[in-house]
């Protein structure tokens, strides 16, 4: 019982960092992009008129990079819950043991 307990948690622990992760990447892929000339001041404040005109569009992150996130969040996830469970494992052996 014990077991099935542990594989359940793992799961839903694993399922709730993906579901996280994917809110916060839709909600970061829908926001709009405060516009930019490239020079780091919103385009609100005024600026003086430059000898050439460059236009500079930056939507965001891509989207492979919060598939790179989610990924290294499921892994440490499993990695953690991994080592939780040899540790209860082990220290569940020492106290039957004694």
């Amino acid at each position: 019982m014990t077991v099935i307990r542990r594989i359940t948690a793992t799961v839903l622990a694993m399922v709730g960092t993906v579901l996280g992760l994917l809110a916060a990447a839709s909600v970061a892929a829908a926001s709009p992009v405060s516009p930019n000339d490239g020079d780091g001041f919103p385009a609100s404040v005024p600026q003086p008129p430059t000898g050439t005109t460059n236009t500079v569009v930056n939507s965001g992150s891509p989207w492979w990079t919060f598939v790179l996130v989610a990924a290294a969040a499921v892994a440490v996830t499993l990695l953690v819950a991994l080592v939780v469970s040899r540790i209860r494992q082990h220290s569940t052996a020492t106290q039957l043991a004694h």
